[in-house]
């Protein structure tokens, strides 16, 4: 199911909410949390919040309810917009907000004053609007979330929109190059960062914008050529699930209407990016960044298939470094921990200032991934510190191999992980979801993934063993949860270890 909405309905609608949160007593600097589905409410509260002088603080629908209590207490929030779909989780929280402040949508929450009030304010442009902010929280996958605080530098923003709807805007304009804004498709969560910036940014340009409820790989194809959609924002599980998809489904829609596809959030396997080029045209356009919004590195297709794999040079603002573990600049070429200086912002995680302390170096900052550049500035990632694998003294980077493996048909998904080993210190585990959902011969299967890997990996980069899975445990913008699948497999292979020795 989908629903399109235009940006005068997001407006006038967001300004109804701004002035129900006044009556409510919801200070103008307030913290509101938005527990919501991708309906066209989400829109219309975010742009009433953040154009009203509020911050906005989306949250995952996914996590379990102690963990969106956190996230409220963290964030400070004194207002709360939830959708029946999640009374339950609302249920829990709703102690922690005022009876007057907490708002449900739809067909309503016992507890909870009905979002549909709104329609009694005026929508009227708002006297005084003021630029809010975004607060985002990191996906949880080590540990509890983070909140995001982004300050910018140099330069006061008070007028909205705010410096996240800012930056989307000019990426889009970026890429663009002078082109109008057409629909934009929302096929992601609006509480992730890329999908709710990329959707803002559209429709302050003045696309009209339609809404998927949920990923499904032939519905987003109905909808392109239904809508004839003109931009949107996928991550490399949505290409994989496009590709895997019957060629005479996929050529069943016409996608010529595209002319941006952006792509981000996580790694692509090159052969499946070569193919969706292949497939739709030169429209991808990949970055690299995070919700701190440190920094960023976009690349054009163009530029990809002269660079293939990398992410792209920095964008305008702010500049990359690579540094080795001592902090000193490594030589081009040289992998070390990715760094970005941002001109105009800078960040800190709400609460943890022994985290914020670890991703600095003086007024560089980072995420934690290991990657380097080549002579022509571009970036390539080789991966998430926290994921190396080491085997006999050499680093071994997992998404290096996942994206190999994901090249081969019989793939859906994989999950490269390091178990401990006493010869070579760790040994490189392959978990395979066979696209078929199982493999009537496994082992058939696992000798043709092996050949597939000795053809295209080096020696030490050799998964020593492969297991396959119905389904590996991702978030909704496609970030595989990789600690929680190492977490069960060396917690199998201590128990195997320890069934042994007894």
């Amino acid at each position: 199911m989908r629903q399109t909405v235009a940006n005068e309905f997001i407006q006038c609608e967001g300004q109804r909410f701004a002035r129900l949160l006044d009556a409510a007593g919801v200070g103008r600097d307030a913290a509101v949390a938005l527990l919501l589905p991708n309906i066209p409410e989400f829109l219309a509260c975010y742009r009433g919040i953040t154009w009203s002088g509020r911050t906005a603080v989306p949250v995952n629908r996914n996590l379990p309810a102690q963990d969106v209590a956190y996230v409220i207490a963290n964030s400070g929030a004194t207002a709360l917009v939830a959708h029946p779909d999640y009374s339950a989780t609302a249920q829990h929280v709703a102690a922690m907000i005022d009876p007057a402040r907490r708002f449900a949508a739809g067909d309503g929450i016992d507890g909870f004053r009905r979002l549909d009030e709104m329609a009694a304010f005026s929508d009227a442009p708002l006297p005084e609007p003021r630029a809010g902010g975004l607060m985002l929280y990191t996906s949880g996958t080590t540990g509890q979330p983070k909140g995001v605080v982004s300050e910018a530098l140099h330069v006061s923003i008070t007028d909205p929109p705010g410096l996240a709807s800012r930056r989307s805007m000019e990426m889009l304009q970026l890429f663009l190059r002078g082109e109008a804004p057409d629909t934009h498709l929302v096929a992601g969560p609006l509480y992730h960062a890329a999908p709710l910036s990329y959707c803002e940014g559209a429709a302050l340009l003045g696309a009209p914008v339609a809404i998927m409820e949920r990923w499904d790989a032939e519905e987003f194809l109905r909808a392109v050529h239904e809508l004839r959609v003109h931009s949107t924002f996928l991550v490399p599980t949505h290409f994989v699930r496009l590709l895997k998809l019957p060629e005479a489904v996929r050529h069943r829609y016409d996608t010529s209407s595209l002319r941006l596809v952006f792509h981000g959030a996580a790694p692509v396997a090159p052969e499946i990016k070569r193919r969706m080029i292949e497939w739709l045209g030169p429209v991808l356009y990949e970055f690299y960044g995070g919700s701190e919004g440190m920094g960023s590195t976009a690349i054009a297709s163009s530029d990809w298939l002269a660079h293939p794999g990398s992410v792209g040079r920095a964008t305008p603002g702010c500049s990359l470094h690579i540094l080795d573990d001592a902090g000193a600049p490594c030589p081009t070429g040289v992998e070390g921990t990715v760094y970005f200086r941002n001109e105009h912002q800078r960040f800190a995680y709400r609460g943890d200032s022994k985290k914020t302390a670890a991703a600095y170096c003086g007024e560089l900052s980072t995420l934690g991934d290991i990657g380097y550049l080549d002579d022509d500035g571009y970036l390539f990632l080789c991966d998430r510190r926290a994921d190396l694998v080491i085997s006999g003294g050499v680093n071994v980077y997992p998404a290096q191999i996942e994206g190999v493996l994901l090249g081969h048909p019989e793939v859906l998904d994989c999950c490269v992980i390091g178990l401990p080993d006493p010869e070579w210190g760790e040994r490189v585990l392959a978990l395979v979801v066979p696209r078929d959902g199982a493999a009537a011969d496994p082992q058939a299967l696992r000798e043709t993934l092996a050949r597939f890997a000795r053809e295209r990996l080096a020696g030490y980069q050799q998964p020593r063993e492969y297991v396959f899975a119905d389904v590996l445990p991702r978030t909704e913008a496609g970030k595989l949860l990789r600690r929680q699948v190492r977490d069960e497999w060396r917690q199998r292979h201590a128990s195997e270890h320890t069934s042994q020795e007894s």
